[in-house]
């Protein structure tokens, strides 16, 4: 790995514990149509990186009702009441803040999340950080890959000198998608072979980077 020039921040799992926020709300949503439950939770946790609106069409086409758009407008909008008071007050990933005090200051550090960027910029907005970003992206209207190219063009960098932070397999096939250098935060979720390099919080992610810092 070429010595960083930009940082790319996942948000939820790698910021701030927010995963089993999320699990909670799907598993209260799904529960409204309990034959399908189970199921939708099967394919939650096989596809964590998945955006909540493509798991609600999933769960529209089971219950045949794909071209429902007021229920599945009702169910988005139930699912965000859920989760966004509990984001803005579950803890940091240990080491964040420290992280981000530190890095911000020498290197441009994004934020790139699944979560609606209106939605994402209202939680960070209440925790106070939007100041530690360069710019933030949400899904939609930025997937992931593209928030990476539209960063590396920002910064006129190669992708080699930039770095993403994440915590899912999803976050891992993005970085290869972009040709970006990718470290894994073990928030509980799996990644695929060939395996990334792995730690625990944002302290020994810290420690591992140091000298490849400016």
């Amino acid at each position: 790995m070429s010595t960083l020039r930009v940082l790319i921040l996942d948000f939820d799992g790698v910021v701030i514990e927010s995963n089993s926020v999320k699990t909670e709300a799907f598993a209260s949503v799904f529960a409204r149509f309990p034959e399908h439950a189970d199921s939708m939770m099967a394919f939650h946790h096989a596809n964590v990186s998945l955006t909540r609106f493509a798991k609600f069409d999933h769960l529209m086409q089971l219950i045949g009702r794909a071209g429902d758009t007021a229920l599945r407008q009702e169910i988005s909008r139930e699912f965000s009441r859920k989760v966004v008071e509990k984001l803005v007050t579950v803890p940091f990933v240990p080491g964040a803040e420290n992280f981000l005090g530190e890095v911000a200051t020498r290197m441009p550090v994004y934020l790139a999340s699944v979560t609606p960027e209106e939605e994402l910029n209202l939680i960070l907005a209440r925790r106070n950080l939007v100041h530690w970003f360069k710019s933030i992206y949400g899904c939609p209207p930025w997937t992931k890959p593209e928030a990476i190219r539209d960063v590396l063009a920002r910064e006129g960098v190669p992708p080699q000198s930039a770095l993403l932070i994440g915590d899912s397999a999803g976050d891992q096939r993005a970085a290869m998608a972009t040709g970006v250098n990718f470290v894994a935060r073990d928030s509980g979720l799996r990644f695929e072979a060939p395996m990334p390099p792995v730690f625990p919080d944002l302290s020994e992610i810290k420690k591992h980077l140091e000298k490849l810092l400016p």
